[in-house]
């Protein structure tokens, strides 16, 4: 079983519910198919709240592009689900200090999540755009 989905948005905020609700849509038509290990709503909720908040930074990195556009690939294969998220803002450096949350800031916590929640994330540039790829495994090896 391979599936593959895609989806361009504007890179307006306006469109996060919609990429949200076709990762949780991609996400929950997986976990019912391959019979995740663990609560399928709970394996959902960390796709679709992952590719939310990568769609939320494109969105908000985007320098007021007018013509910005922000493409998420959806596939499955051996290792899980997965998100390609591809934009075109500057280059970013993916791999930042958790935050410190005992200064409650509104914001900076995205990439923090998204790793916390994904079980494997690299990232690329290529061609002017950025590319994030987030894959959600239906079987994570035990820790």
């Amino acid at each position: 079983m391979k599936h593959a989905i895609s989806v361009t948005l504007n890179a307006d905020i306006v469109y996060t519910r919609i990429a949200s609700q076709v990762a949780g849509a991609a996400a929950e038509v997986y976990a019912n198919e391959v019979g995740i290990t663990g609560n399928i709503a709970e394996f959902c909720h960390a796709f679709e709240l992952s590719v939310s908040e990568s769609f939320t930074n494109s969105v908000r990195h985007a320098n007021h592009q007018a013509d910005g556009d922000v493409t998420i690939n959806f596939f499955t294969d051996a290792n899980g689900l997965t998100a390609v998220v591809s934009d075109t803002n500057p280059e970013f450096n993916p791999v930042t200090p958790p935050p410190d949350v005992t200064l409650y800031p509104e914001g900076g916590y995205g990439l923090f999540i998204i790793h916390k929640l994904m079980d494997s994330i690299s990232y690329s540039r290529k061609k002017d755009r950025n590319i994030l790829t987030m894959t959600k495994s239906a079987h994570p090896p035990a820790i």
